[in-house]
């Protein structure tokens, strides 16, 4: 018999047992929204789909043979479009919920799709409640987040695998609250005369979309931005994993377009500089918390330091020590610096590309100082009680 390949229905279809039978919203009347990117690999690449739906569906059994113990109001489904529409999907949900906050209702969303669109729904919940008291008060105590793997990276979601992230719904859990990393500048306000400066303007995104910028996982400048900008592009044009092809080609043509220069970084914690880093570097980072990975799993984040930079190497040396990113061992590496912090302040004086969980934009010298800093817990997220890692959070 043929496998049968998961679409966005089906998605839905499983989930609602397995939601009603978690314990989390024990009691309560909750109302489940799945945002689903239907292009995503984890519904069109074959093997992918596959193996995700008979997962789901093993669940789904699993699960209508318990008591169900939560009142799903309505389970209703969202399928993305266009770059951007998660971020609409997500303000209208959350205009809902305001309407209907006085009902004690509880709000689920489910994003299914890569770093982009776990990107897109977070950014929408965490500059509403930055805006707003009532709008953080109303997410973190009634809005959670579960952000199911179904890109190539999946560096941003709750588990690398779909079993891996069902277990906050079929195992023990709590909930959490996850901060997000600030990504603005300290320069000139982005404007026309920026943009008729900029010399790469045709081959980079414009400032269409204004800082302050979020990341959920890992925002950085470099190299790493470089790889992330031309794998998202190849994949534009075909699909697939493009990611290690680029990290080897982005050593030999990422000094060509983007020559090193010495920067200065100030890294931060609790608003004490606690080192100064001045030389020209491949790339720094700053995580959500330590223990991160990006680009596909690898480990850049091996410990419980939230900052690294390495510093610029030599061709040969660069070729050689690469693939000391995929596991973490590039950390105790002379050309690496690592830190616990949660800010940083970068000033520069070229252009240089900076990637927010897959978003790249391209800096000028003008959008310097840059200021890359943990903000306070706000997304609603839930974690299984076995875990063990700290990945910054706050259990509530």
């Amino acid at each position: 018999m043929d496998k049968i390949l998961l679409t966005p229905e089906l998605l839905v279809q499983h989930l609602k047992p397995i939601i009603a039978a978690c314990k989390a919203w024990s009691g309560k009347s909750l109302t489940v929204h799945i945002i689903a990117n239907p292009c995503a690999g984890g519904f069109t690449q074959k093997k992918k789909s596959e193996k995700n739906n008979i997962t789901l569906e093993q669940a789904s059994k699993d699960a209508a043979g318990l008591q169900p113990c939560t009142t799903i109001k309505d389970i209703i489904l969202h399928e993305t479009t266009h770059a951007g529409h998660g971020t609409q999907i997500a303000a209208d949900i959350l205009a809902e919920a305001r309407a209907q906050k006085a009902d004690g209702t509880q709000w689920l969303i489910v994003t299914a799709g890569g770093d982009g669109t776990h990107l897109e729904v977070q950014t929408a919940l965490a500059k509403a409640a930055f805006a707003s008291d009532d709008d953080a008060a109303l997410i973190k105590e009634c809005v959670t987040i579960l952000r199911l793997p179904f890109g190539t990276g999946n560096d941003g979601s709750d588990g690398r695998e779909i079993g891996e992230s069902l277990r906050r719904l079929t195992e023990p859990a709590h909930f959490a609250l996850q901060r997000a990393v600030k990504v603005w500048y300290e320069g000139t306000a982005p404007d026309k005369s920026i943009a008729a400066k900029r010399k790469q303007i045709d081959a980079y995104d414009s400032l269409d979309v204004l800082p302050p910028w979020y990341s959920f996982n890992i925002a950085s400048i470099g190299i790493d931005a470089y790889v992330t900008y031309m794998t998202n592009k190849t994949k534009g044009v075909m699909p697939g994993d493009f990611y290690q092809l680029w990290v080897d080609l982005a050593c030999l043509f990422y000094g060509a377009e983007f020559p090193p220069k010495p920067l200065t970084i100030e890294v931060m914690k609790d608003n004490q500089v606690v080192k100064t880093v001045k030389s020209a570097v491949e790339f720094c980072l700053l995580g959500v918390s330590g223990h991160r990975t990006y680009g596909s799993n690898h480990l850049i984040l091996p410990t419980d330091n939230t900052f690294c930079t390495v510093r610029h190497m030599p061709l040969l040396r660069k070729l050689i020590k690469k693939n000391s990113f995929n596991d973490g061992t590039h950390i105790g590496d002379s050309y690496t610096e690592s830190e616990m912090a949660d800010k940083i302040r970068i000033s520069y004086d070229q252009n240089i590309l900076v990637q927010m969980d897959g978003e790249v934009h391209l800096l000028q010298p003008e959008q310097f100082p840059l200021i890359i800093q943990h903000t306070l817990p706000v997304i609603r997220v839930m974690e299984c009680d076995a875990d063990s890692v700290d990945k910054g959070t706050v259990r509530i």
